[in-house]
């Protein structure tokens, strides 16, 4: 008799296995997914979104550190080791010059997916940094939905705060110059010239921006596309070369970098649907 209850156990638990299994949590699918990219010799991450299957995105963080008054500033380049996980990625550099980490982190809701970023970077020099920011590029080149050379899709915010499309934004253009454009912020650094990085390409607008973010509507106007920074800008950027098509929103990471002392930076990159 006994062992026929227990027959008649395992045999209900055959039975219901399937049922059991279907009850447990299912993991959902990230909507995005992270991985090694090359940007002309530079380390990069390529995005792909699952909504999105037909555009790939590139970042750069950072393509390099500015600074003031430092020639060829910090550059990373080719020597970023990304470690990737379901959850976003992150990386830990030194060199003799400074030290810096980063974490990005894959935020989504119903409406919007996105990259949180958070950069730490140490002073590993002998004397004082000035104007450190992170030139971080989010390139558009392999995504015509949101590709705008002509920008008349790409919006800014003027010195009131007022919304403004950035082809109306004032700039500095001439022989010989990169069709590119780098925008003082309020609260940023004071004088772009005196970042030799920047001003070797003498295309620094005589319009200064505000708010914290810049931004992109899709072709299809499906989606928005924003890049915020948390703390202060310390400028803004954008190329609409051909082979480019890039927006940036340059953290202010520090004014004054003391040697042995670390600055922070964060933000987001995201991607929101909108009601069409």
């Amino acid at each position: 008799m006994e062992s026929f209850k227990k027959c008649n156990f395992f045999l209900l638990l055959v039975l219901l296995f399937p049922f059991l299994l279907s009850a447990q949590p299912i993991k959902k699918q990230s909507k995005m997914l992270l991985e090694d990219a090359d940007a002309g010799g530079r380390a990069a991450i390529a995005i792909h979104i699952s909504e999105m299957p037909d555009q790939k995105f590139v970042l750069e963080i950072p393509e390099v550190f500015t600074l003031r008054e430092v020639n060829g500033d910090l550059y990373n380049y080719a020597k970023q080791n990304w470690k990737y996980s379901p959850y976003g990625a992150e990386l830990n550099y030194e060199d003799k010059k400074f030290q810096y980490s980063i974490k990005l982190k894959i935020v989504s809701t119903k409406k919007s997916v996105g990259l949180t970023w958070d950069i730490i970077c140490k002073n590993n020099l002998g004397s004082t940094m000035y104007d450190v920011a992170a030139f971080n590029c989010f390139t558009m080149n392999f995504a015509p939905l949101f590709k705008d050379t002509k920008m008349e899709r790409s919006w800014v915010y003027d010195i009131d705060g007022k919304k403004k499309l950035l082809k109306e934004v004032a700039k500095t253009q001439g022989p010989g110059r990169r069709t590119m454009q780098f925008y003082p912020a309020i609260g940023g650094i004071e004088d772009l010239s005196k970042s030799g990085w920047i001003q070797q390409w003498d295309v620094t607008s005589p319009e200064t921006l505000s708010v914290k973010k810049v931004s992109i509507v899709s072709t299809d106007g499906r989606w928005v596309y924003e890049n915020s920074v948390d703390g202060k800008v310390a400028f803004f950027f954008n190329n609409w070369e051909e082979d480019h098509g890039c927006l940036h929103a340059s953290p202010l990471m520090a004014k004054e970098l003391k040697p042995g002392e670390s600055a922070h930076a964060s933000g987001t990159f995201k991607f929101t649907r909108l009601k069409k």
